[in-house]
């Protein structure tokens, strides 16, 4: 594997062993970029590789049989090493792969596309894979798409550097404040000088509290942090400057998270740390504050990418996962109705074989933002998988139902003007009543929706079912 080698092997080695991706349990955040992969290229396989010492690993992968295997035989070591995309129309035609045992083995991989995955340093420390078992092509629109969602899995290693930075950082802070207070215990008066030196250039906002609250100390990090001088903050308590209700944590408490108020009102997320000490036999409290806003920001982000569709922003099969049990348990509970309808789209095939994949995810977009036009403001929709969609409807009389259905029916089929091309689908809806007293899991409801859809398909398309009623348990 010599031959192999990039000349930044072993900084690219150390910065995927930081990342400590290697050999973790799947997520969802990586696993729907492969899924769809391999629906926006129409391809049997797709992975997400990580380039180990002597391995490649796959983070995630649609379609593999295996989870790992030796980098002399990957594609993917070829694609770190390049450090561009890498496209193999047939690899029984290209010198490179045509003895490897994946390519001349049955149903061996014929064709291959890699996108690489760079950390913040530009060090490629994969690659996002489509792979067929079929010799093709890869079109200027499919290597967009593919360079799209490879970004994204960038963006999510950028964002755990950018976690993994903090945490050191935080440790760092700690650490170093440890010894502080263990100085402090010791030799309280002889530290003072370097003690003060190491607060007022921290980052974090300390400060020195009497047994009553009031500030004794105040750094620059604290005037920075909530806007008042040290002249305006020494003696006044806390309750009046940023802690109206003052702080419940103690010493061997695990930090408080809690909001700040600024001086000029703004609130602030910060975390709290609190050591307990005395000076001259009077007791004293030393306060650390740790803004954690950015901290927050990402959280945030992190967990809004986990629930939302990449490509038409609507909430995701696992956004959809959370929100249907807590809507039939409303159901229980008030015995208001509640309705599932399973929507699939007829004809998309045609579109993405006739105008090509970026039509067809052009489509996709305008199909959901035509149905967030169609329904309520209060009603749920989800993208399931490709061209699926589900509808949940809380509180829809039966009645209604039928109209709204043939709504959308007639939405979707509206025809979509893009460029000189006139794109025209229509979709087949499956329609699933829940009940109160039905003896059935979410995945259940879902199920007897989908196969209702199906019922409609195999009528003729365009049209409406309704699914079998659920099992109900026996009256005593």
């Amino acid at each position: 594997m010599s031959h192999l080698l990039p000349p930044n092997e072993t900084a690219r080695l150390a910065a995927l062993n930081e990342l400590a991706l290697l050999d973790t349990p799947n997520e969802p955040v990586f696993d729907r970029i492969t899924r769809l992969v391999t629906v926006l290229l129409g391809v049997p396989k797709s992975t997400i590789s990580l380039i180990d010492t002597d391995r490649q690993w796959f983070k995630s992968q649609v379609g593999m049989e295996f989870s790992e295997s030796p980098r002399d035989m990957a594609f993917c070591a070829y694609t770190v090493l390049e450090d561009e995309p890498l496209v193999v129309e047939d690899a029984q035609s290209d010198e490179r792969f045509a003895t490897n045992p994946i390519v001349t083995k049955p149903g061996g991989i014929r064709f291959y596309a890699g996108i690489p995955l760079r950390n913040s340093h530009g060090l490629v420390l994969g690659s996002l894979c489509a792979m067929d078992t079929q010799p093709r092509q890869l079109t200027p629109q499919e290597q967009a798409a593919m360079q799209d969602l490879a970004d994204i899995v960038i963006g999510e290693i950028h964002l755990r550097e950018r976690l993994i930075n903090e945490q050191k950082i935080r440790a760092a802070t700690q650490q170093s404040l440890t010894a502080l207070h263990q100085s402090l215990e010791q030799r309280i008066e002889q530290r003072t000088r370097e003690l003060n030196l190491v607060i007022e250039s921290a980052y974090d906002a300390y400060l020195c509290i009497d047994a009553q609250g009031r500030v004794l100390d105040w750094n620059r990090a604290a005037e920075s942090m909530f806007g008042w001088s040290r002249k305006d903050a020494l003696t006044r308590p806390l309750t009046s400057l940023m802690f109206p209700q003052g702080l419940t944590c103690d010493d061997a408490a695990m930090p408080l998270t809690c909001d700040a108020i600024r001086r000029d009102g703004v609130r602030l997320p910060v975390e709290v740390r609190l050591k307990s000490f005395e000076v001259n036999g009077r007791p004293r409290r030393s306060v650390f504050i740790h803004d954690i806003t950015e901290r927050q920001q990402l959280e945030r982000l992190r967990d809004q990418q986990a629930r939302e569709d990449v490509l038409t922003r609507l909430p995701n099969r696992r956004a959809l996962d959370e929100r249907l049990p807590e809507a039939m348990a409303r159901v229980r509970r008030t015995l208001a109705p509640l309705v599932v309808l399973f929507l699939d789209l007829d004809g998309f095939k045609r579109i993405n074989d006739q105008h090509g994949h970026g039509m067809g995810d052009e489509l996709l977009r305008e199909v959901a933002q035509r149905l967030q036009n169609a329904v309520r403001e209060t009603d749920f929709i989800a993208r399931w998988a490709g061209d699926e969609f589900v509808v949940l409807l809380e509180g829809v009389t039966t009645e209604a139902l039928a109209p709204l259905a043939n709504k959308l029916i007639q939405v979707i089929e509206e025809p979509l003007h893009v460029g000189s091309a006139t794109l025209r689908v229509s979709t087949s809806i499956g329609v699933a009543l829940f009940v109160p007293n039905a003896a059935e899991t979410p995945q259940e409801l879902l199920k007897r929706a989908d196969d209702a859809m199906y019922n409609a398909k195999r009528a003729g398309k365009a049209r409406v079912a309704l699914a079998r009623p659920a099992d109900t348990p026996n009256p005593l």
